[in-house]
């Protein structure tokens, strides 16, 4: 039974709050990152595709730590109020935010798990295209051996430059 003794004190609402926050800008920007690989792995943008998965590198710890942050700060506002929450289970503490944080951390709990799903979903088309790119660049190699094996001279000049003709010319730097 809740009373005035073991509700979450204003500044620990607020604590939370911005936790939830942080973590929500991390997702928010990691789901920027899966859209932007899929465009540039569609345009098969090599370079953006480097650049982009630096970032990935440089944000998915910091979106592991804004995590991490917040579990532990639930798991001591639990231990704090005497109830048993989940590391992950936010939600079961709002029942002692007053109302005015309640709506807050209501709302950024409902933006994590929006943004979450986008970003699984995201990651999911992306993991389908780079299986699709990879299966197209290995038939396209495989054309190329066929070629080069089957008949040399048809892929290169006597002068050892690429021709202008046939499969030669089908490898070039993508993805």
């Amino acid at each position: 039974m809740r009373n005035e003794s073991n509700l979450l004190q204003p500044d620990e609402a607020r604590r939370l709050a911005d936790l939830l926050g942080q973590e929500l800008a991390h997702y928010r920007r990691l789901l920027r990152l899966a859209w932007r690989q899929n465009s540039y792995m569609k345009r098969q943008d090599v370079d953006r595709l480097a650049a982009n998965a630096r970032d990935w590198g440089r944000w998915i710890p910091a979106a592991d730590h804004a995590r991490l942050a917040r579990e532990r700060l639930v798991a001591t506002l639990g231990q704090k109020l005497g109830v048993s929450v989940p590391p992950g289970r936010v939600g079961d503490l709002l029942d002692y935010a007053g109302a005015a944080h309640r709506s807050e951390i209501d709302a950024l709990l409902r933006g994590i798990r929006q943004t979450a799903g986008s970003l699984a979903r995201q990651n999911a088309l992306n993991r389908q295209l780079a299986e699709f790119c990879l299966e197209l660049a290995h038939e396209e190699a495989e054309i190329f051996k066929r070629c080069v094996l089957a008949d040399p001279s048809g892929c290169y000049r006597g002068d050892a430059r690429q021709s202008d003709l046939g499969p030669g010319g089908v490898l070039v730097r993508q993805a």
